[in-house]
């Protein structure tokens, strides 16, 4: 963690108030600031371990919450969808649930993912590999509402706003965007996307209320964008003629070569996959321990925004040589699919082993060996090394 000299000496120990934004980059690889501490407590990740489970315990899936959370009731519950329609409408949580329901297990992904190793790295919540997770949603489709509202002919974008609000990249302003106005968090589709088949509105996560911090009582899912698309305690839907100028749309979750790059928009997740760690763990650095008695099985998930996994490959000497795995059938087109390869630990007795796992998909995306820089540390999906000590 950064010391006292990095975070400006006696707002180290709370003395004096500590700047909204820490310095970017940090002024170490190895440092990690206050604040992204007090960000890394709010904003936990999946529990690696269950990576062997289809479906995310509530309570294993990551979470990233960018303001508070909205302390909201099921009742008088209502979302508004106006803007470019020609008919606007408004409906409650009853009135939605009336409408066709649909369960759909959605592996949801933070666009932050991996941002701890890229060097220089920015500063926000210090991912590694663990912003996954997946839940079977229960809620109705997207693209039958908007149809009902009837979308004018100038329509480009629905713009999905949020009940949290607050200010983001510490009140900065730029790009003629004001960041340090508070604004209700909102992000924007084109409609060909909002449109798409398994883009819904849920409302109960593996058969029971959505949790507090996942969106309670109402949230998007966009199943094949990265997780910030799928925008919680949703307040309501607008259809504008234009481009979306929003805060955290034009300044954040970009995908800029240099600070003075405006970037491209992170949309789809790129293709990725996850090994479950083999043996036990110390308690404090979470290196791995293997006693060498047998063959294991190791096991894990891939997936990818972009289309089906068609090849997921391991590596058991630090990426230097692949073997095939063998792939599972997924619950859903918008899910993670297993995979599983049997491996022999025993020649490796009294070694340090890499394990590493990685993916390819049907439009022939694959996983770099390492991940693309980018200013704002974004879709970091590079090839994971899980070190394991056979004894």
């Amino acid at each position: 963690m950064a010391g006292a000299a990095a975070m400006g000496g006696a707002a180290w120990a709370g003395h004096e108030p500590r700047r909204p934004t820490p310095d970017r980059p940090p002024p170490s690889s190895d440092l990690v600031s206050y604040e992204e501490t007090v960000l890394a407590f709010r904003n936990h990740g999946f529990h690696l371990e269950m990576l062997d489970q289809e479906i995310t315990p509530l309570g294993s899936h990551y979470q990233l919450i960018h303001f508070d959370i909205p302390q909201l009731s099921p009742a008088g519950y209502a979302i508004t969808i106006g803007g470019r329609v020609k008919k606007p409408l408004r409906l409650t949580l009853e009135d939605l649930k009336r409408r066709p329901v649909v369960k759909e297990p959605a592996i949801l992904e933070c666009a932050g993912v991996g941002r701890s190793y890229s060097h220089p790295r920015a500063i926000y919540v210090p991912w590694f590999n663990e912003p996954i997770g997946v839940f079977e949603y229960t809620g109705t489709p997207l693209r039958p509402i908007l149809e009902e509202a009837g979308l004018l002919d100038d329509a480009e974008e629905v713009v999905f706003t949020g009940h949290d609000s607050g200010i983001d990249l510490g009140g900065h302003v730029s790009s003629g965007v004001d960041a340090g106005a508070k604004h209700f968090f909102e992000r924007a589709l084109p409609i060909d996307e909002a449109m798409k088949d398994g883009v819904i509105l849920a409302w109960d996560a593996n058969g029971q209320p959505l949790l507090p911090a996942h969106g309670f009582p109402l949230r998007l899912v966009v199943p094949t964008w990265y997780g910030m698309a799928s925008v919680k305690w949703l307040r309501k839907l607008t259809v504008i003629n234009h481009t979306f100028q929003g805060v955290e749309q034009k300044l954040v979750y970009r995908l800029q070569t240099s600070s003075s790059d405006s970037g491209r928009p992170v949309q789809q997740k790129w293709v990725r996959a996850a090994m479950k760690p083999p043996g036990f763990p110390d308690a404090i650095s979470r290196m791995r321990f293997l006693k060498a008695t047998e063959p294991i099985r190791l096991v894990g998930k891939a997936w990818s925004g972009f289309g089906a996994i068609t090849k997921v490959e391991v590596s058991t000497d630090d990426r230097r040589t692949w073997q095939p795995a063998r792939l599972g059938t997924p619950l859903g087109p918008y899910t993670w699919v297993s995979w599983e390869f049997d491996w022999d630990p025993r020649p490796h007795k009294g070694k340090e082993v890499i394990l590493s796992c990685r993916a390819t998909d049907d439009k022939g995306h694959r996983q770099p060996l390492k991940p693309w820089w980018n200013v704002q540390g974004m879709a970091q999906q590079g090839v994971e090394r899980i070190p394991v000590r056979v004894f």
